[in-house]
């Protein structure tokens, strides 16, 4: 639709179009339908025309910026807005495109100080297409591994988006913040400190600092509180400001490094450690002093014969890969884990012991050849670099004599990943019997945990405690914060690991002091709490809205000593439980107890849970649903007296009205080696004759014999 002379001109001046640039309007005009009609070439061919009468127009250089970021033609939209800016830098438009321009054609590195001023001249007046901004570099940072500068700018896109893009980037932000494969001090909220010290002058430039970090631009932010320190030096609130700008930035080095002064600063003990925790955290993902994880690549003979003589060799372990799913490469045809001894056979795991666990040396997989890319059938070989990697080679080269030769116009081995030094200690890779009882993987598990928190970890060298280990550290009073920080740095690993920490033992086993609860009152926003700041609340003294909005984050965050606590308190709470996820919320509780080996526990959770139905299914799938839960609860003792009236009732109640399910059953029965108890009834239906044998899952279709409309687990 034609513009009326009365509008704003489109060129930005703030001028109406009348006064302004009424002479080319008819000709950007037909050039926007042509846009509109699909037919950009043409357009740009009329606006290239045309700019030749009007080069330092803003209306005609952005609309031919816009065509050719939209052609992906970022380059040349640099260029025209470029020259746009010389004449006219205060352009929101123009500086908006030019970030996206940029950021198109040199990436995140290159664009950051175009984008950086689209974020503080155009998030007033275009705030989507900033919002755009932040979340594609959010995107990138993802990719980079930098969690908290991701997170960061994910907020920010989030703030300025408008209403129908909310949503999802809410979901994204919570996925960030329930990433259990980012330690846990890492997520969430972290909120710059107060600043309350400084001349008027250092106050001024401190708050413009806070207002560059509230758009966005934390590299300026930082640059500016670091100019600060330099006058102000014994501020820890500075340098933790400076530390906190430069993780969201990006940089978690220069993170690191004003993270730890500011933890030495800081007389504030919880503060100090916290920011210790996060340099420490930054330091392990950026370190130097890596194992490198090391792939070695074969071409295959016949891939037939190789799988025939690996899955001879005892030490040569074969597991099932994924299948293929749309859109992505081929998987392997086969893939083993070579192991540093044969694996172990049941049904007699008593002597099973941490020593004689066979460990995982290296891992082959093999492809096919790929005819189209004229690529032969390949093997590769990935392990730690080291000894075990090379035995390992040693052994397949032994074993595959004759079928494989190793690629000689490649690098061997190629450095594929790297693992910090610091946390080999705390891997272990075990290959466990697959018919091993649950109840001794857990004790398996628990044993290993001991002797790292018993042996392993104590007496470890830590460049944070300056070489020292804990135990020696322990006895150093000027190592007390970062000994704490490591304790943190532990708890986040185990948490990554799905192990609880006895958080408050393990301080107290080096001399350590918990953290103090934090002071809260009915203003406190409990929101703007980082994950370790939340876990330091006063469970039994929130009020219950604050209680449920705990709950709610907890679940989120999972770290399970601080959820078990607040759901035990919120469960003694009636009107905490009408706000609350209610099945989510017992769920987890039956989760966690049965994860943490109280099975009894668990169990009384389970008998809770019936006695509360849901209002969203129906009672028959709520009984189902729960039922299961204690069948797999029970069937890790299978002596329980209380298996047989339970399975009595699958065989008796479930049975006919779902005889799909029997298979399912079965098979969850076979893995504990317990006997099928419909082989000691008659019979059941035709129906049921007819699927005993399938495996049942709750997505199965109903027979088509039966003619029952009841409920089906899943539909």
């Amino acid at each position: 639709m034609a513009l009326s002379p009365y509008d704003p001109c489109p060129c930005g001046s703030g001028k109406k179009l009348k006064f302004c640039c009424q002479s080319i309007s008819d000709e950007m005009d037909r050039a926007i339908r042509l846009m509109d009609g699909n037919q950009p070439r043409v357009a740009l061919q009329q606006l290239e025309a045309l700019a030749r009468k009007h080069p330092t127009n803003t209306w005609i250089g952005t609309t031919r910026a816009l065509i050719l970021i939209e052609l992906g033609e970022p380059t040349g939209a640099r260029d025209i807005l470029k020259s746009l800016l010389e004449h006219q830098p205060e352009h929101e438009f123009a500086i908006v495109l030019m970030a996206t321009a940029m950021f198109q054609a040199e990436g995140l590195d290159g664009a950051k100080k175009a984008i950086h001023k689209a974020f503080q001249r155009a998030a007033r007046k275009f705030p989507s297409m900033v919002a755009g901004l932040a979340g594609t570099m959010a995107m990138v940072l993802a990719q980079r591994h930098r969690t908290m500068a991701a997170r960061e700018h994910l907020a920010l896109a989030l703030r300025l988006s408008p209403e129908e893009r909310r949503q999802e980037l809410f979901v994204q932000l919570l996925e960030f913040d329930g990433d259990n494969g980012v330690p846990y001090p890492l997520r969430g909220s972290h909120a710059l400190p107060i600043i309350s010290i400084g001349t008027e002058e250092q106050q001024k430039e401190i708050k413009k600092a806070q207002k560059y970090a509230a758009v966005g631009c934390w590299n300026t932010a930082a640059d500016l509180f670091h100019t600060q320190t330099r006058t102000i030096t014994d501020s820890a609130e500075l340098w933790h400001s400076v530390g906190l700008c430069r993780a969201w930035d990006g940089d978690e080095v220069q993170a690191a490094e004003a993270l730890h002064r500011a933890a030495q600063l800081y007389t504030d003990f919880p503060a100090s450690v916290e920011c210790e925790t996060l340099a420490q955290l930054f330091d392990r993902f950026n370190t130097t002093d890596l194992i490198d994880i090391c792939t070695y690549e074969a071409k295959v003979e016949s891939v037939g014969r190789l799988l025939t003589l690996l899955d001879e060799q005892p030490r040569f372990l074969r597991f099932d890969v994924p299948k293929q799913t749309e859109g992505e490469a081929p998987p392997p045809v086969a893939a083993f884990q070579i192991l540093d001894r044969p694996q172990i056979n049941g049904p007699d795991f008593s002597q099973l012991s941490l020593d004689a666990i066979p460990k995982f040396q290296a891992h082959i997989s093999v492809y096919d050849a790929d005819q189209e890319a004229g690529e032969p059938a390949s093997l590769y070989l990935t392990g730690d670099r080291g000894v075990d990697l090379e035995e390992a080679r040693s052994l397949l080269e032994s074993a595959a004599a004759g079928c494989i030769s190793w690629r000689t116009d490649k690098t061997q081995p190629e450095v594929t990943g790297a693992v910090p030094a610091e946390a080999q200690p705390l891997r272990w890779t075990w290959s466990l019997p697959k018919n091993l009882p649950i109840t001794r993987t857990r004790d398996l598990r628990n044993q290993q945990w001991k002797r790292i928190f018993s042996e392993t970890w104590p007496s470890a060298s830590l460049k944070a405690l300056g070489g020292k280990s804990p135990t020696e550290a322990a006895n150093d009073p000027r190592h007390r914060v970062a000994l704490a920080a490591a304790i943190y740095v532990l708890d986040g690993h185990c948490q990554q690991q799905n192990h609880n920490l006895d958080l408050a033992a393990y301080l107290a086993k080096f001399g350590v002091e918990s953290l103090p609860a934090l002071e809260v009152d009915e203003s406190t926003q409990l929101n703007q709490l980082s994950v370790m700041q939340m876990h330091r609340l006063p469970i039994e003294k929130l009020s219950d809205p604050q209680l449920v909005s705990v709950v709610n984050r907890a679940l989120l965050t999972r770290h399970e000593g601080f959820l078990y606590k607040a759901l035990k308190v919120a469960f003694t709470r009636p009107a905490c439980e009408e706000h609350m996820d209610l099945q989510r919320c017992l769920r987890a509780m039956v989760e966690l107890c049965a994860g943490d080996g109280r099975r009894d526990e668990a169990l009384q959770y389970v008998e809770i849970a019936r006695g509360k139905p849901s209002q969203d299914v129906s009672q028959f799938e709520y009984q189902w649903n729960w039922d299961m839960t204690e069948l797999a609860l029970r069937l890790e003792d299978p002596s329980d007296p209380a298996l047989k009236p339970l399975l009595d009732r699958f065989v008796h109640y479930y049975s006919p009205k779902v005889p799909q399910m029997r298979g399912y059953i079965e098979q969850m029965l076979s893995t504990y080696g317990v006997p099928s108890p419909w082989e000691s009834i008659s019979i059941v239906t035709s129906a049921s004759a007819s699927v005993t044998s399938a495996v049942w899952s709750p997505n199965a279709p109903a027979p088509a014999a039966s003619p029952s409309k009841l409920w089906l687990p899943g539909e």
